[in-house]
């Protein structure tokens, strides 16, 4: 496998081949969570003996769970499942930030660029979710376009 430049500017001009047409590529905080997604495993793994094997790996997952939700929310079609996910995405996010809390002074030369993308993964996930509560709250307050069905009570029909 090969892995993404570091910059992050450059892997997202140069989407991966898998998303070559795919619209989920137009939604920022996706193409910055594939990026860490991609890139997390060896950058981790960079850590070695400083940090525990069960913190790097519970990282990794936080990590890898992010881009994974925001790709489930955003194929979906219905508001409330949408925001679901992204919530699950956002708990993520906060989670990884945790973990990078926990790394302490570990020297870890992309701790920085993490730490900046998630902020704002989670930053656009707080506005996505803020829309998506606005949108559902419009859609109950919207008049009923059915009929109501008329109640029938059995006991008159005998």
């Amino acid at each position: 496998m090969t892995l993404p430049p570091l910059a992050f500017d450059v892997y997202e001009a140069n989407p991966p081949e898998a998303y070559a047409g795919d619209p989920i590529w137009r939604t920022r905080m996706f193409r910055m969570a594939s990026y860490l997604s991609s890139r997390c495993a060896s950058d981790t793994a960079a850590l070695g003996t400083r940090v525990s094997l069960a913190v790097s790996q519970q990282f990794v997952r936080a990590i890898t769970s992010v881009s994974a939700n925001i790709a489930e929310g955003y194929s979906r079609g219905d508001t409330a499942d949408r925001r679901r996910f992204y919530t699950y995405a956002l708990g993520s996010t906060r989670e990884a930030i945790a973990w990078i809390d926990a790394l302490g002074d570990a020297p870890w030369p992309p701790k920085r660029i993490y730490l900046d993308l998630l902020v704002q993964i989670r930053r656009q996930l707080l506005t996505a979710l803020k829309s998506l509560r606005a949108a559902s709250a419009e859609k109950r307050s919207a008049p009923r376009r059915n009929t109501p069905i008329v109640y029938r009570n059995p006991k008159s029909e005998s």
